[in-house]
């Protein structure tokens, strides 16, 4: 048997890979979301990764979208907000804003 090239990874070598999006790290003109105490549940509608401490979902409730962000404070707690509430159209961009870091 050959052996692989110098500096070749097989796949058992490598981590497994996320299938969801991860956020981008923030940008030096990220601005800042306004994030509330949780009033509705709602549908997921599209998620982040949750291999890091905090992760992100857009959720659909009562015809209007928001972002839903859960993190763990220092003792191990989850702690879960929401953003204010949009249109759909208003949703996607705040959504893609975050995705990319222009938004936190």
């Amino acid at each position: 048997m050959t052996q692989p090239p110098d500096g070749w990874i097989s796949r058992a070598d490598r981590p497994p890979r996320c299938l969801s999006p991860h956020v981008s790290p923030p940008t030096s003109h990220c601005e800042p979301l306004k994030w509330n105490v949780p009033i509705q549940d709602g549908r997921v509608l599209l998620w982040t990764c949750d291999c890091t401490g905090t992760f992100y979902e857009l959720r659909q409730a009562g015809g209007l979208r928001f972002i839903r962000r859960t993190r763990r404070d220092r003792a191990g707690a989850e702690v879960i907000e929401h953003s204010y509430s949009w249109p759909a159209p208003v949703a996607a961009a705040q959504w893609n804003a975050l995705l990319m870091g222009h938004l936190r």
